[in-house]
C-alpha cells in the first residue's frame, strides 16, 4: 500500500505513519526507488523515535518540481489470525451495521445480470444510491462517509442506473452483456468523449471494454449504444 500526502505536517506524515503501524503488528514500511533529490522521512518529527520512518519520503518543493510531497510504501506480512493480536483495541474493529436493503424488480433484474455470487443481506440503500457492502467493513458509528462499500448504482422510478464505480469493479467475464472494443478502434475515443456509438449486442445495459478491461456503461438498443461514460471523466480534446 502507498501512503502518500501534499503536505509538509509531521502529524499527517511520519506521526500518522506511526499511529498506522500501532494500530496492526503486521504493517511494516518497505523500501522503495528514491531519486537523488529526494529526502528521508525523518524519525525526529515522530513521537516513537522510529528509525524505519527513513524508508518514508519527503519532496521539497526548493530541490525538485512540485508542491512538496510525502510517501511511504507499506506492506502488510501474512501471519496466522489466530495466533494475531492488536496492538490495541479499537472500537471500529468491529462489524458494520447493515441496514438492508429490500430490492425493487428492477434492480433485481440488473444484478441477475453480474456473474458474481452476491450476498443479497449485504446490500444497503442510501439516498436511492444501492451499496454493497464487504464482510470486513467495520463499525464507523459516529463517522461521517462520502460512501459505504461498493456504490453500485442508483435506484430510480422503474430502472436502475449502474454506477461508474462498478464498472471498474468488474471483469469482462462477470457481466453478460459486453462490448469489446480493440484499443485502436475510433469508436474508444468516441466513447470516451462521452458521444454515442455503434455497437452489436442485447438490448440493455452494456459493459464497455477496451481490450478485455472494463470502461464504462452503456445503454444498448438497435445496436446504437447511448454513452453513460462518467461525465466528469469525459475527454476534452
Amino acid at each position: 500500500m502507498v501512503y502518500s500526502t501534499c503536505t509538509f505536517s509531521p502529524l499527517e506524515n511520519e506521526q500518522s505513519i506511526e499511529y498506522l503501524l500501532s494500530l496492526d503488528d503486521r504493517m511494516e514500511i518497505v523500501d522503495f526507488p528514491k531519486y537523488e533529490l529526494f529526502d528521508d522521512g525523518h524519525p525526529e518529527w515522530g513521537n516513537t523515535d522510529n528509525e524505519d520512518l527513513r524508508r518514508c519520503a519527503r519532496l521539497w518543493p526548493h530541490r525538485l518540481k512540485g508542491e512538496g510531497h510525502f510517501v511511504t510504501l507499506l506492506k502488510k506480512n501474512d501471519t496466522d489470525d489466530s495466533s494475531y493480536s492488536y496492538s490495541r483495541s479499537y472500537s471500529y474493529c468491529a462489524s458494520y451495521n447493515i441496514k438492508n436493503a429490500r430490492l425493487d424488480k428492477e434492480t433485481m433484474d440488473f444484478l441477475s445480470g453480474i456473474n458474481r455470487d452476491f450476498d443479497y443481506s449485504r446490500f444497503e440503500i442510501d439516498n436511492n444510491r444501492l451499496y454493497y457492502i464487504p464482510d470486513t467493513f467495520p463499525d464507523t458509528s459516529g463517522l461521517r462517509l462520502l460512501r459505504t462499500g461498493l456504490y453500485v448504482g442508483d435506484i430510480k422510478k422503474n430502472r436502475f442506473e449502474p454506477s461508474q464505480s462498478l464498472a471498474m469493479n468488474l471483469r469482462k467475464d462477470e457481466y453478460n452483456n459486453v462490448i469489446d472494443l480493440d484499443i485502436e478502434d475510433e469508436r474508444v475515443l468516441k466513447y470516451l468523449k462521452c458521444e454515442t456509438i455503434e455497437a452489436e449486442g442485447d438490448d440493455g445495459w452494456a459493459l464497455v471494454c477496451v481490450s478485455g478491461y472494463p470502461l464504462g456503461w452503456g445503454k444498448l438498443k438497435n445496436n446504437v449504444l447511448k454513452n453513460k461514460y462518467l461525465t466528469g471523466w469525459r475527454l476534452m480534446s
